[in-house]
Order: structure tokens, then sequence, then C-alpha cells
């Protein structure tokens, strides 16, 4: 089958598919073992769900298997094990019990911001929006690399002999066991059910054995990748490379049977519907270019699916191949946002720098949207929280109060309308920063410990490095290597703000402080001139203005400053970075009205770059007032910028785009993540949506359906400026 086949194929089997009838193996195995430790514990809950799961699947696929969620309680890396909204299904279909076994469970297991577990000021701090959790368990790769060098016998041998040299250890290697025995129990199922001989021996071979050809590693690691709830690949054209040109000196396969295997993972990615973050190309332990014939496959074969995903990450270095320039252009032409580009030396200096082996630190990849990763060997613990930069401004105006609560939830600072100059309500706005950060570390610490005695992450721990080796799981310090990352949101509203706010009071005398209060109290009401003179005549972040990215650097480069010099009780140091993902909009919602001429609980800007149609000065312009951030001096998870062009660039300025990312990175631009579309095509997707189902734009991070976005995403993205570069 051709790849518009398969396509055709698998949305055939989604439009019919029936969820199968909702069961309790995990939960009753859970209830069973509930006084267990929780590594064995989760294992046990795991292994009784798979052995019984429904083995899901479309007519001709050639890569078996997909996680099916029809439990009442499973585990997924986010929040541990977790009670579905199925519980409540299974109860109205006359289980009796279930709830009363559902509420078991969520007194044993990791429970979404417990009160119970953090201080009087850190509750205060979340409830202002400032410094909060995502109470999410972070994303992590598995050691693909390994599992493909060594097979899952491999790790069955591994554990044996750890467990030899751990004496106490024995329940610790027994829920890895058990999770092994789990994972390939599941593959012979599927085995056993397939329907060609061909199929079924690839999965009798890879439930034990180490993988022979390209179409068996690949299944493996969609085996894996599943049953890792979806989560991130890693560098998919580095592990697979060697099987694929063995197989293609060997006369095995061919070009397009590859990119045929390549389609159908790709049809697995949607029909998982996660971030599915996949990591191409960038250099090798040497330093030298890496980009096999692969790389360019996986890139054409995402622009003709057409999919949300999978989540690409093209590493740019600067002698990246002119073929590997041209896909990629190519398919983000189409408007799907994929690949997303990123500036391979900044990243691997950065490891680099904090300590991590060169050879290790070039073999880095990203996870769920933009977040760095040592693959097969970290945990980051990355995407857990979310620092709002904004309201941290906000309060500063007003000594630490926060007018949407009325609670006093920073440090009581000078208000602003006691601020003699400038540089007061900025020594107020540095000690709310520094209070927040505090905050904000400290929330991830407790959470961190509250996770961990809660919750085993089995499959991770096997799959990572060193955990075997030390007897100790991935949130006990087992990984190789340790940080805690977060997300920065607002740092470009903090700025315009702050700027607003010198200009308007202290340098034009366009209004009084106390004038400017009050219209940001009242959300502008009244004060419509302000407003526009606000927007209008003050410069913005975004447009190569000196002075106002100065200020955004200033803010930012003491953040990342004083995150990097925090340790963490994972151990390591606590990393942010500015991948909004959709936070924006929910850090807009707590954050109120700003001196830039912002409206209160509107979303924030959405990325490292310039606030929503800000940019009035072209991608230029953009691009050198990004380059004022110290992006490349810390280490971040990654600093996001989205810029959006026209459709008509990429039809007659292909070169010039290519020219104008290439010389952004020259200059040390972290990332660039791109739209190709048009406010008014994205507008009549609003108004029809049922005709715009496969629409796909960037968000913050990762691509989504437009029409599967909230009304306030889709007016986000739609006030974002369009860029255009003469041919």
């Amino acid at each position: 089958m051709t790849i518009p086949e398969r396509k055709a194929n698998f949305e055939r089997w989604r439009a019919s598919f029936v969820e199968p009838a909702i069961c309790r193996r995990y939960l009753d195995a859970y209830l069973a073992h509930i006084d267990a430790p929780v590594m064995l514990r989760e294992a046990y809950a795991v292994q009784a769900w798979w052995a019984g799961m429904p083995l899901v699947g479309w007519p001709g696929e050639e890569l078996a298997g997909l996680l099916c969620y029809n439990e009442a309680a499973f585990f997924h890396y986010g929040g541990g094990t977790t009670v579905s909204t199925r519980a409540a299904k299974l109860e109205a279909q006359g289980d009796s019990t279930v709830a009363a076994d559902a509420e078991r469970v969520r007194e044993r297991h990791y429970i979404r911001g417990d009160p119970d577990v953090y201080t009087a000021q850190e509750l205060a701090a979340i409830e202002s929006g400032a410094a909060t959790s995502t109470w999410f368990g972070g994303h992590m790769v598995l050691d693909f690399e390994r599992v493909l060098d060594i097979g899952l016998d491999g790790y069955a041998r591994d554990i044996e002999h750890y467990r030899g040299l751990h004496p106490g250890k024995e329940d610790f290697y027994e829920a890895l066991t058990i999770l092994l025995r789990a994972i390939q129990g599941l593959i012979l199922r599927y085995a056993d059910a397939a329907a060609g001989e061909g199929m079924a021996a690839r999965l009798r071979h890879i439930a034990h054995g180490r993988p022979r050809t390209f179409h068996e590693a690949l299944q493996l690691v969609w085996i894996l990748h599943a049953l890792n709830n979806a989560d991130s690949y890693g560098r998919l054209d580095w592990y697979l490379h060697p099987f694929y040109e063995a197989d293609v000196a060997a006369g095995r396969l061919t070009p397009g049977r590859a990119a045929a295997l390549v389609g159908e993972l790709c049809l697995k990615n949607e029909a998982a519907q996660q971030i599915q973050n996949m990591t191409l190309g960038g250099v090798d332990a040497q330093g030298r270019d890496f980009y096999p014939p692969l790389t360019k496959i996986i890139i054409d074969v995402t622009r003709e699916v057409g999919y949300k995903g999978p989540n690409l990450c093209l590493r740019v270095t600067p002698t990246m191949p002119r073929e590997i320039w041209d896909a990629a252009l190519d398919s983000i032409a189409t408007g799907i946002g994929l690949p997303a580009l990123y500036n391979d030396g900044v990243y691997v200096n950065a490891l680099a720098r904090r300590g991590v082996p060169i050879e290790a630190a070039r073999g880095y990849c990203l996870a769920g949207c933009s977040q760095v990763m040592l693959p097969g060997m970290c945990n980051f613990y990355n995407d857990i929280g979310l620092f709002n930069a904004a309201k941290a401004a906000e309060l500063a105006m007003y000594g630490g109060l926060d007018p949407r609560t009325g609670k006093q939830a920073g440090p009581a600072t000078k208000p602003a309308v006691d601020c003699a100059d400038f540089e007061e309500l900025m020594d107020a706005f540095w000690a709310q920063l520094d209070y927040f950060i505090g905050m904000e570390t400290a929330i991830h610490n407790r959470e961190l410990a509250y996770r961990r005695a809660r919750e085993g992450y089995v499959m991770r721990t096997l799959f990572t490095r060193d955990c075997l080796e030390t007897g100790r799981n991935v949130f006990g310090g087992g990984a190789r290597y340790n940080n805690i990352e977060l997300e920065l949101i607002g740092i470009t509203n903090a700025a315009d703000h702050l700027f607003a706010v010198k200009r308007a009071v202290f340098e034009e005398r366009a209004c009084t402080m106390a004038e400017l209060v009050e219209a940001l109290r009242n959300d502008w009401a009244g004060h419509e001139d302000l407003r526009r003179y606000c927007l209008e005549r003050v410069p913005k972040f975004g447009n190569d203005d000196p002075a106002a990215d100065m200020l955004r650097g200033e803010i930012a480069r003491h953040l990342y400053r004083r995150f990097n010099g925090t340790p963490s009780a994972l151990g390591g140091v606590f990393v942010p970075g500015e991948a909004i993902f959709v936070t924006h909009a929910s850090c807009g919602a707590v954050a109120g009205a700003t001196a830039d001429g912002r409206r209160a609980y509107s979303v924030l800007a959405d990325s490292a770059g310039a606030s929503q149609g800000r940019d009035r000065c072209g991608p230029t312009a953009l691009m050198n007032s990004v380059l004022n951030s110290p992006a490349n001096e810390y280490l971040l998870t990654t600093a996001v910028t989205n810029i959006k062009f026209l459709p008509s660039t990429f039809g007659g300025a292909r070169d010039k785009v290519r020219d104008l990312f290439r010389t952004f990175f020259a200059q040390g631009g972290m990332q660039l993540q791109v739209n190709v579309c048009d406010a008014e095509t994205l507008r009549k997707a609003q108004q029809n949506p049922e005709a715009y189902q496969g629409l796909v734009v960037r968000v913050g991070g990762y691509s989504d359906y437009f029409t599967a976005l909230s009304r306030k995403l889709q007016d986000e993205i739609i006030l974002r400026t369009s860029h255009a570069l003469g041919a």
C-alpha cells in the first residue's frame, strides 16, 4: 500500500472504532497488593492490566500494539496511578464497589496539589499563580539505544546480575522482573493474534532477542514507546540508522519500503493521541554532522501523512546538508509546523558547561514539547513547574497584594504609587521575583518527595541507565543525570509592562503612577486614551528596540541565573525554559491588566518572542530582539521563538527564509518554530470547524489541530503577526 492508502485504511478503522468494555484489572491487582512496596504494587497492577488488555489494531497494519486505556484505574507517567473517569461509568453499570475501591487508591497514590504537603506561604504562591506546579510527572526518553543493542532478555540478565550485587533490594529487582515479563507477555499475545506469519515471527523474536532488521527494531521501539504512554522517542534516526544501513546493504530493504514503515509509525502516533517528540539529525559523539538517509525519509513521510505529529525536532548544525534544509522547509510550508528547528551547538555547549561529558551532551534530544533530555540517561522531571513573571510584575505594582484574590501573595514591597523613581519599582519587582523563585523551588522539592513516596515508575526505572546498577528508581536519584526543569511564562509581558511604566510615568509624563494604577485596576475602563498610548507609542519587545530589548534580557538573565544556581532535591539544579505549551492561557487567566495595554486575564506571550501582534517591524527585527536574551549562556529546557509567515513567502522566497534562519542560529539563536498560515483561513476554520478538521498549527512547543484548541488559543494564534519576505 502507498502511504495515502495506508492513511485511508487507518481513517476507516478510526471512524468505526468502538471502545472496549471497561475493566478493573489494574484496580483489582493494585488493591490485592495495596500494602506492598510502591514499585511492587505498581508492577503487579500493570502486569494484570497488560495481561488482559484488548489487542487493538486495524486490518493490514504492519506495526502491532496500542495501549488501551479501558481501565477504571491505570498508570500514566504524568500522574502515576490514576483513577479514570471510566470508574464512574463502571459504577453506573452496576459495580457497587468501584467507588469505594477507587477511593482506597486515591488515598495511596499521588494526589494533584495535595494541600497538606505545602506551607501556608507556598499555598499562597500557588493560589496567586505566580509560582505553581503542573503536578506533572515529567517527560522521559527510554534507553532505546541499549534496548536495541541487548534485547529484552539482555535486561533480564542485567536484573539478575545486579540483584546479586545489592542484597536487601529484592523488592526493587522483583518489581523490574515482573514489569519485564509483562512486556514480553504482551508482545507474545500480539504474536499469537497476528494475522500474518511475518508479523508473528517478528514479534516472537523481539519478545526475547535483539532485533535483527529495521522492521523488527521499529516494532520493538513502537511497543516500548506505547507502553511508556507514548511519550517521546529520542533520536529515532540515530538508533535506527544502523538497522536501516545493514538492511539496505543486504538487499532486505529499500528507501521506499522504509518510508512505508515510517508512515505506519505516523499512523500509530496519531492513534495514540499524545504529544510524541521525535528528534532528528545533529552531530554524533565526535561532533561530526549526522544526517543519514533516514533523517530525510522521516521528515518527508511526516509531511506526506500531514498529521499533528510526531513532534519533529530537527537539530540544525552550521553545515546541515541542503537536502535536509529543503525537506524541512517543504514540510514547514504545508502549515503543520514540523519540524521545529534547534541550534545544535547551543544545546550541546549548555549541557557541557554543566558538567555533562561532551560525548553525552552531543547525544541530547528533546522531549514533550521542547524540553532538553539526555536520552535513556536522565530524569529531568520536566514540565513540572510554571513560574509566572507577568504575575510577579503585577504584584510589584501593589506591594505584593494580589488584586484578584485580595490576599497578600508576595512580600510587602513598596507599592508603585509610593515609588519615587523607576529604580524603586524595579527593586520591588526583583524582590517579588526572588521571593517566588524560592517558592517555586520549594514547591517542586516537596512535590518530588511526595511523588517518590507514592509512585513506582517501574518501566522508566528499568529503561534508564544506572537505575539497575545502583538499585534506585528514577525518582530516587537512580538516573545518571538529574535536574528539575520548569517553564517561565510571561517574561515578555513583564518586560513590556515595566518598560511602559518607565516610559509613560517617569520619562514622557503621559500619566501619573496613580492614574496608571487606577487604569490597570479597572482593566483600562475609562482610560482608553492611555491604553492606546501604551499600546501604540511605547516600544515593545520584538521590534529591535535596544531599550525595550535590554530590559527583557535583564529579567531573563536574572531568572535563568537564579534557577540554574539552585540545587534540586532530585540532584543537579533547576533548569528554566520558555517552552510555553498552552500555559500562556492559564497563566494569563490569573494576571490582571498590564501597562503594555494588555487586558486583564487575557493570554500571555506564547513564547520567548514578542507578544501576539506586537512585532511590527518584520522577522529580522523580531529575531534581533530575541538575540538580546541570554538563552545561549545558561542551561535551559528551550527558549521557544514562534514566528509566523504568510504562505506566499514559502512560495517565492524559500532561499531568503533559509538564510534568515541560518543567520539567526549563527548569531546564537536557540530555537525556531514556524507557522505558515493566514488569519483569513484560521477565521474560516473557527466559523466552519467541520470543514477544517485536519488543519494543523504550531501552538507553543507542539503542533495541534486548530479546531481542537480552545477559542482563546485559536484567537491567540490568529493575533500573531504574519510576516512576509520578498522573493
